[in-house]
């Protein structure tokens, strides 16, 4: 499938083309009167069928569910689109522009990007339900409207996590539940469509650099083992055609030009210096993190290291991908790994049939004997697949549909997960693979996902730094935290895993509710102020502090094209 085209129009014609001061005044006051005679017109029509609320995101602590101020940011080598926190730029107090967010990082390819250029926007517009819970209590993973607890007269707009009794457990990126009167504590596996609005794309095939390619660094897709690289023939839009000649997989490997310990590459494609692959395989793989682009926006410019988020390793991960099965028979196999067990499903193209298993003894399922479903994988064909891992479940879907296994399949692990690697199992180095023996078949948009992470995190906990990370040290907890850099070291040197204290380190998270108190969480959980880092004895909503529940996103800032204050409804959404 051919890449995303760039716009024809760089940040260099836009900043030429640009208005002088009074004009650009002139043209944002327009703009804002506009948008909100708009914006009246709509509410007035909502607020005829059902009572609302509307209310303005201010901040990035919801992103990327829910946009705060913000940059909409095109990267120039790939076409894609993202969005980066731009709320730095305003007065904490009066709101008005001081600053302008001039650099951030892309999401895919950690490219350091100028984005002085580009447009801030303000927050999405949303309607809140104000009655919703007047006729049902709050639902866990509801996305809720309340007064701030420490300023009633402060909106804040988080995600519902704890419900009154309960108490909450953030511990390795999950959220762990202990009900009232029980005994011990059960993770919480967020409904497929919270998981599916949480998940946050780290690769995308539809998206490929040149400029790296064509420079020799290494594909994030690579044949293993690597003699069987023959099986496997990369077209230039890239698709994937696999003729097995025995085993083969096609894994993916978090290999990044700029991981924030090495920065030299994206120098060196820009320049059109020649790259030594393996040495940039070597040097620039590394676990998948919780990192962010969203929250890289910097008013100053990057000295040497970049961002701090991205600091915590995620195991749960999501693969999806189209397939053109040309085989009557065979099996093709997906593969996710955690903690170094493979979690793996096999699907016979003949039958149909799909079978989940794990090669880790240490891994116990709920459900006994085999694990099988049927699926309409069962001619050649086109089919879309989704494989996740996550919060402790393996899902899959076929053309956009859950398969039914006849149960969920949860499973827990004996053991907490660290990261994984040898010389005869990659392990986690190479964490997703499709893989077969005897399907001939081509793999077109290949993505992968990672899982929000909630780092566990609270003021009880000390906080001698804007960064908030999960490691505990011995002695004081947030004196003893190794340093940033000396953590991503850690992250991109698979031979240390082993031997590392690091992962073993990260600590738990725990919140205590009474009755009619509830805790909530930011989906951004690096930029989130949310019940971790309140006053410790305020740590909760009470329930008089509710307004409602939020319900669309009615008015995303206006595009501009193809005429001026067009809507965007590509971003217009009911709130998961």
């Amino acid at each position: 499938m051919v890449k995303k085209k760039r716009n024809s129009t760089t940040a260099a014609d836009k900043s030429s083309k640009g208005k002088d001061g009074a004009e650009g005044d002139h043209f944002a006051v327009t703009r804002e009167f506009v948008e909100s005679l708009v914006v009246a017109v709509i509410l007035a029509l909502l607020f005829r069928a059902f009572e609302a609320e509307a209310f303005v995101i201010p901040t990035g602590s919801m992103a990327t569910t829910l946009l705060g101020r913000h940059k909409d940011v095109t990267d120039k080598y790939t076409g894609f689109e993202y969005t980066v926190g731009a709320s730095a730029e305003l007065d904490r107090h009066t709101q008005k522009k001081e600053h302008d967010i001039i650099q951030a990082v892309d999401p895919l390819y950690h490219r350091l990007t100028d984005i002085s250029a580009d447009e801030s926007y303000n927050g999405d517009r949303i309607l809140v339900s104000k009655f919703a819970y007047d006729f049902s209590a709050p639902a866990r993973w509801d996305v809720i409207v309340f007064k701030y607890p420490v300023e009633p007269q402060t909106n804040y707009i988080k995600r519902l996590i704890g419900l009154p009794g309960e108490t909450v457990r953030i511990f390795h990126g999950d959220i762990y539940i202990q009900k009232p009167g029980g005994s011990g504590f059960s993770i919480e596996r967020k409904p497929p469509s919270k998981q599916l609005t949480l998940q946050r794309l780290i690769y995308d095939t539809n998206y490929p650099c040149d400029i790296l390619e064509e420079a020799g660094f290494p594909d994030r897709l690579e044949p293993y083992p690597a003699e069987t690289q023959g099986s496997w023939t990369k077209k230039e839009n890239g698709a994937f055609i696999c003729q097995p000649q025995g085993e083969t997989w096609l894994r993916y490997r978090h290999v990044l030009a700029d991981n924030g310990k090495n920065v030299r590459y994206w120098a060196m494609a820009e320049n059109r210096q020649p790259i030594n692959t393996q040495e940039a395989r070597d040097t620039c793989s590394q676990l998948i993190t919780d990192f962010s682009a969203y929250n890289t926006g910097t008013l100053t410019e990057y000295a040497g290291t970049r961002s701090s988020s991205g600091l915590h390793w995620v195991g749960d991960l999501c693969l999806e991908f189209e397939a053109e099965v040309e085989s009557t028979s065979g099996v093709m196999s997906l593969d996710l790994v955690e903690g170094g067990a493979h979690f793996r499903c096999d699907i016979d193209v003949a039958t149909g049939k799909a079978t989940i298993s794990s090669n880790d003894p240490n891994i116990e399922f709920e459900q006994t004997g085999p694990i099988e479903a049927d699926t309409v994988v069962k001619r050649p064909g086109a089919y879309s697949f989704r494989y996740s891992n996550v919060d402790n479940e393996l899902r899959l879907w076929v053309n956009d549909r859950l398969v039914n296994f006849g149960a969920p399949v949860h499973y827990t692990p004996r053991q907490a997960p660290v990261p994984k690697w040898s010389e005869t199992d990659p392990g986690d180095l190479l964490p997703v693979g499709i893989g077969t023996s005897s399907v001939a078949m081509t793999l077109n948009r290949v993505r992968v996902y990672r899982d929000v992470y909630y780092i566990a995190f609270g003021t009880q906990y000390g906080r001698t730094s804007d960064t908030i990370v999960d490691y505990a040290a011995e002695g004081h907890p947030s004196w003893n935290v190794l340093p940033p850099n000396e953590i991503r070291a850690i992250l991109t040197d698979p031979k240390s895993w082993a031997t590392t204290n690091l992962f073993k380190s990260r600590r738990e998270a725990i919140f205590k509710l009474e009755e009619r108190q509830y805790f909530p969480l930011g989906d951004n959980s690096a930029e989130s102020s949310d019940g971790r880092l309140w006053d410790i004895g305020q740590q909760f909503v009470p329930e008089h502090m509710l307004i409602g529940k939020a319900l669309f996103v009615y008015w995303p800032h206006s595009k501009n094209k193809p005429v001026p204050f067009f809507p965007n409804f590509s971003r217009m959404k009911f709130i998961q």
